[in-house]
């Protein structure tokens, strides 16, 4: 099927900038990190809520790294506050609440961390614990861009490309992702991937289109693997490779991606480029759904679904040749 392909924004958590007391950090054990913390070091206490995060040097604890990258807030280090407004956005260590992560991160923006701002924009896009409001969210996106911020300029893009808040202009958009790729944003390189692809703001290139798509696939973008796997089942841009494009859908469905986790059944259900296998056909089917259930294929995930369960329920058994008589003048 044809892969209808939308941009999408990327929310990132906050990091903080390299103060001295993180260079510290960077050298010395959690223990002496928890001191400087303890010392009401704002950056220590960020640094050390990261470090419980990802359970660097220290057993890995949420709610702990919470509790400590929102006391980093209140000591005034704002990345541990757009951290803290990610975590209550995720559910991470605490109970989810979209309403207190925008207030983190309207604090943190206010100041002056540009991965807040970008954050921020994001919960006016999508209305989720703001009111909905594409050009407060387009503003959010260009103050972060212009503060430096790699996913503020990713989403700009993404609004200049929907024509989300400002006027559409792809132009303008491949200028912005170009810049986001270039500073390893592998989100915005699958965006820029799709322009060229498209030919929307540039020339179309569907090799540069493939390369881009490969190597935020690499990067485990799931929309980038399934892109990279039609571009290589249709052959365009690079040589043509079925069982290579399974592969890749394979490698997108389990990241997460509807429509690659559809064409991965389907090909189990027509044994297209795989042995067939109806149950296996259902289970990619029923995650196809799951994942998205509201897309305009998921009507068509349906139905191959339900072709796929009649299947198993009603299996063909083969004629018996003469019929019962001549069965048995055979079995003499």
């Amino acid at each position: 099927m044809i892969r209808a392909i939308a941009l999408s924004f990327a929310l990132l958590a906050g990091l903080a900038g390299p103060s001295q007391a993180q260079e510290v950090a960077k050298i010395d054990p959690a223990v002496e990190l928890n001191v400087l913390c303890e010392d009401k070091d704002a950056s220590a206490c960020t640094r050390l809520g990261n470090r419980l995060l990802e359970g660097d040097g220290i057993a890995r604890d949420e709610a702990r790294a919470i509790f400590i990258l929102g006391k980093a807030c209140h000591l005034g280090d704002m990345p541990g506050c757009t951290m803290t407004g990610f975590a209550y956005g995720k559910g991470e260590g605490v109970a989810q609440s979209s309403d207190i992560a925008r207030a983190y991160y309207d604090y943190a923006c206010h100041g002056g961390e540009a991965t807040g701002c970008s954050n921020l924009g994001l919960a006016y896009i999508n209305g989720d614990g703001a009111p909905q409001d594409d050009r407060r969210a387009a503003a959010l996106f260009q103050q972060a861009c212009s503060s430096s911020s790699t996913a503020g300029c990713a989403n700009l893009g993404a609004s200049y490309s929907l024509g989300r808040g400002v006027p559409r202009n792809h132009h303008r958009a491949a200028q912005l992702f170009s810049q986001a790729c270039d500073a390893d944003d592998q989100h915005a390189c699958y965006n820029l991937g799709v322009l060229y692809r498209d030919g929307l703001g540039l020339r179309r290139n569907h090799k540069r289109a493939v390369a881009l798509f490969a190597q935020s696939c690499e990067a485990k973008d799931p929309s980038a693997c399934g892109n990279l796997a039609s571009m290589i089942d249709d052959g365009r841009g690079t040589a043509k490779d079925h069982q290579r494009a399974l592969a890749l859908h394979d490698e997108a469905c389990t990241l997460g991606e509807a429509e690659s986790c559809f064409t991965l059944g389907r090909a189990y259900q027509t044994g297209n480029g795989r042995e067939r296998d109806d149950f296996r056909a259902i289970a990619l089917l029923e995650r196809s759904l799951a994942l998205a259930p509201r897309t305009p294929s998921a009507g068509e995930a349906a139905k191959a679904l339900a072709i796929a369960r009649d299947a198993i329920a009603a299996p063909s058994i083969p004629a018996m040749v003469g019929g019962p008589e001549g069965h048995r003048a055979n079995e003499e």
